[in-house]
């Protein structure tokens, strides 16, 4: 079965009746006592390592919110928010035209580095020397496209290093899993390792930092229930915005959508 034309058309209107229901789910129990769905959508080394003491907040204002979280690359995190099937999205690139219908802030910039299992650094070659082909050790990497991905790339293309044997994973958790046990090297941000590297049981591959910039967003005509409000307040005073500022903006300046 398919949608006839007219079935088409009326889909919008459809969304519309939905998104009011919804407004009025919320509104019945008052503002203060915070209701319905939160959707947000982040890359894996953000949703596993960075979000959780936010997300515990947010839980402690609002625990009967019901919280939905999506591991996504950075490019579904858009495609998502464009479709409307989140409500807030993480991602560490953007490109101008998503800026069209989304609105991002900057979250945070966060140093990377390569990192080795510990017994490995003792003997672990020189990243910062030029034109080496690699095959004591496997670079393992997440698989194309993503941010961290494409800074690793970047850099092995300045110095002309090159690496026999490579490792994919799309988890970052399974990377550092395989880096702490002794099979290979990956470029992993800070805030993923600081606790093994406490312990003791990882240890830095190149001391130069390289840098990865996140940020969040909504799309800008999505209603922002006291759930995503509450949400939005969190990550602006942990991404440094003041708490009384406006957070939407349209290009004349006036407000784009009632997210305080």
């Amino acid at each position: 079965m398919v949608l006839t034309k007219a079935g088409e058309a009326l889909i919008p209107y459809v969304d519309e009746v939905l998104a009011a229901a919804n407004k009025i789910k919320n509104f019945q129990y008052g503002i203060a006592a915070y209701q319905g769905t939160l959707t947000v959508g982040a890359p894996e080394s953000l949703l596993c390592f960075r979000l959780p003491p936010l997300l515990k907040r947010l839980h402690a204002h609002a625990p009967r919110v019901d919280l939905r979280l999506r591991s996504l690359t950075s490019r579904d995190v858009v495609a998502a928010l464009n479709d409307g099937q989140l409500d807030v999205g993480f991602a560490y690139t953007i490109q101008e035209r998503d800026e069209e219908s989304l609105v991002f802030w900057e979250f945070e910039e966060s140093p990377v580095h390569f990192y080795t299992a510990v017994s490995t650094a003792a003997w672990c070659p020189d990243f910062r020397e030029q034109a080496m082909e690699i095959d004591e050790m496997p670079l393992i990497t997440m698989p194309h496209p993503g941010e961290i991905r494409k800074i690793a790339d970047d850099y092995f293309r300045k110095q002309a290093i090159s690496f026999t044997n490579m490792i994919e994973l799309r988890s970052t958790q399974t990377i550092i899993n395989m880096v702490e046990n002794d099979m290979g090297i990956a470029l992993l941000p800070d805030y993923a390792v600081r606790e093994r590297i406490g312990l003791g049981r990882m240890a830095v591959a190149l001391s130069d930092p390289l840098i990865v910039t996140s940020y969040y967003g909504i799309h800008r005509n999505k209603w922002c229930s006291p759930a995503m409000n509450l949400f939005l307040e969190i990550l602006g005073e942990e991404s440094g915005r003041p708490s009384g500022k406006k957070l939407l903006r349209d290009e004349e300046g006036a407000n784009a959508a009632d997210c305080r």
